[in-house]
């Protein structure tokens, strides 16, 4: 398999422990993509690759227990959270262009089973923010998205 360039040259001592830290990374790797393509189910997966290198620092080649160590160490909570965020408010402008009257209605719907304090603060954030196009800033562009 190396003679074809399928694998690369190790010493059998070493063996175990390089598979053992690949599948790791592979692993650490896939569920990170996977958390980040369900937050934001529009976004390509080069667009996913390259938020994640981003927020781990790693750039590819790497070794793979280096890899595998900054993944499971990445708390991606906030990033999903506002992955989730932005891609809600894309699809709420969408139903907003489709259907202006029945989106106003389910807002006033939804406004109803909020408290006092939450319909307040709805309130003031209407009243006070500046309109904004609700994309991401933090984060690398996704052509696309």
């Amino acid at each position: 398999m190396e003679a074809k360039g399928c694998a690369k040259p190790i010493q059998w001592k070493v063996a175990r422990r390089f598979f053992y830290w690949a599948v790791r990374a592979r692993l650490a790797r896939s569920a990170a993509l996977r958390a980040l393509a369900e937050a934001s189910p529009e976004s390509t997966f080069e667009y996913r690759t390259r938020l994640l290198n981003s927020l781990t620092g790693i750039e590819r080649p790497v070794d793979y227990r280096e890899e595998a160590e900054a993944i499971e160490k990445l708390d991606l909570t906030a990033t999903v959270t506002e992955l989730k965020a932005d891609h809600l408010v894309d699809h709420l402008v969408e139903l907003m262009k489709e259907d202006r009257k029945a989106a106003l209605d389910s807002f006033l719907r939804f406004a109803d089973g909020l408290s006092e304090d939450e319909l307040a603060a709805v309130t003031n954030t209407l009243n006070s923010a500046p309109r904004s196009s609700g994309k991401l800033t933090s984060y690398p562009v996704c052509p696309g998205c």
